[in-house]
C-alpha cells in the first residue's frame, strides 16, 4: 500500500472511530459498521457527511445504499473511488 493510500485509510478509520465513539486503534478494516461498531442509520448519515466534507466529494443518491458500506474496508474503498485516489 502506498503512503497516500495508507494516509487515506488512516484518516477514514479515524473518522469512523470518532463517529463510533471508540479508539481508532480498536477499529480495523474487518469490522462491521453496524454489528461491531454500533453505527446505526443516523450515525451512517453523519459518517457520510463527514467523509464528504473531509475528502471533498459529493454524494449521489446511489451512494446512500447501506449494503454498499457494511464494513470499515468497504468505506475505505468507497472513499478511494469517490475521491479518485
Amino acid at each position: 500500500m502506498s503512503m497516500a493510500a495508507e494516509a487515506l485509510t488512516g484518516k477514514v478509520v479515524d473518522i469512523i472511530a470518532g463517529i463510533a465513539n471508540r479508539p481508532a486503534a480498536e477499529t480495523s478494516a474487518g469490522h462491521s459498521l453496524a454489528e461491531d461498531l454500533g453505527i446505526d442509520s443516523i450515525l451512517m448519515l453523519e459518517l457520510l457527511a463527514r467523509l464528504e466534507e473531509e475528502f471533498g466529494f459529493e454524494l449521489e443518491i446511489d451512494d446512500l445504499r447501506p449494503e454498499k458500506l457494511r464494513s470499515v474496508e468497504a468505506v475505505v474503498r468507497f472513499v478511494r473511488e469517490k475521491a479518485g485516489s
